[in-house]
């Protein structure tokens, strides 16, 4: 299975196929955990502030390990490497059409 299908099948087990989200990899070969979670927090701060449309959710590997961390917009299906906190927001803003 692609990076794709592993992508679909994440967001169909949580049910969020009519949503906006950006998922980012947690899993353990892409980057430190640590800096992956911190993404996560970051992302979902900046989500709850700016972008009340747009979820943020975890998944595990997405097949592309060590470029991590590594972010995928749901529905649009752009998966980014090396994703920093200023990436992310820029994700976040396509994904609400800013």
């Amino acid at each position: 299975m692609g990076k794709r299908g592993k992508l679909r099948k994440a967001i169909h087990k949580r049910e969020l196929e009519q949503e906006t989200a950006l998922v980012i990899c947690v899993g353990k070969r892409c980057c430190d955990r640590e800096e992956s979670q911190a993404l996560v927090e970051a992302m979902r701060e900046y989500s709850g502030e700016i972008h009340a449309h747009t979820r943020v959710v975890t998944t595990g590997c997405l097949g592309i390990c060590k470029k991590g961390p590594i972010a995928a917009s749901y529905p649009t299906m752009k998966f980014k490497k090396h994703v920093t906190r200023k990436r992310g927001r820029k994700m976040i803003d396509k994904l609400e059409g800013r």
